[in-house]
């Protein structure tokens, strides 16, 4: 029987900022309909894998595969149009914008697809109906919580094959934070692929199905999300056991 081909697959990346090396023989794999959640320490090179991930950072060796096919070198609007979706820290959605128009942005690779579009939008509100009360609200007049809803619902509406978070709780109360990742676990289980950059460990582990402890740019330790929570490591360095 043929194994399943990941969703999202780095196989042994190695990334520079100049001269500065920052990923080390880094190996992620994200399996379909999972979340993985990545977590560390500021500069660990959580975000950096994203980064290599879109395009924003070359690889300097290694391989992205995204369903079996790489996308290392290719520009990052084509990474997207390819299926990756990225929610970037601090939500940067247009507060200037409704909801309405901050999510049609969102599905722009799809522009010339009204069903698709309707697709992307049924399937955001059905996630979250706040957003379809206040459809025509301003992005800024939104609640932090809303505004990260906003942010994961832009991302959705490209029906990508893997969303990336990155630090979804960033800024948000502790309250707001369980809400957000409560979230994120129904949308893995109606079926999207999630990988999960963050720095709250208790949080994402809690949610995630398999998980990466990054350190210093390599791979520290991984493993099924619930024994990581366990490890003894782990808890004491990172979930404050």
């Amino acid at each position: 029987m043929t194994a399943e081909v990941p969703v999202l697959d780095l196989r042994h990346v190695d990334a520079f900022y100049g001269m500065a090396q920052v990923l080390f023989d880094l190996s992620i794999t994200v399996k379909r309909r999972q979340v993985v959640a990545v977590i560390g320490a500021n500069g660990a090179g959580k975000s950096t894998a994203l980064n290599v991930i879109t395009g924003r950072v070359a690889a300097a060796a290694g391989e992205v595969l995204l369903d079996g096919r790489s996308i290392a070198g290719k520009a990052t609007h084509d990474i997207i149009a390819q299926g990756v979706a990225c929610c970037p820290q601090r939500r940067r959605i247009f507060a200037t914008m409704t909801v309405t128009e901050n999510l049609e942005l969102g599905g722009y690779v799809h522009r010339h697809d009204k069903t698709l579009l309707r697709r992307g939008r049924d399937e955001v509100f059905a996630l979250f109906p706040a957003l379809e009360r206040k459809a025509q609200e301003l992005g800024g007049l939104l609640s932090g919580g809303e505004q990260q809803m906003l942010a994961i619902g832009r991302g959705i509406m490209g029906q990508p094959s893997v969303l990336l978070l990155d630090e979804p709780s960033m800024g948000l109360s502790p309250k707001l934070t369980t809400e957000v990742f409560r979230d994120i676990r129904r949308i893995a289980d109606v079926g999207r692929t999630i990988m999960l950059v963050e720095q709250n460990a208790y949080a994402a582990l809690g949610i995630a199905d398999f998980g990466y402890v990054l350190e210093g740019g390599r791979v520290a330790l991984s493993g099924p999300a619930d024994r990581l929570a366990s490890d003894d490591y782990v808890r004491q360095a990172y979930l404050g056991a």
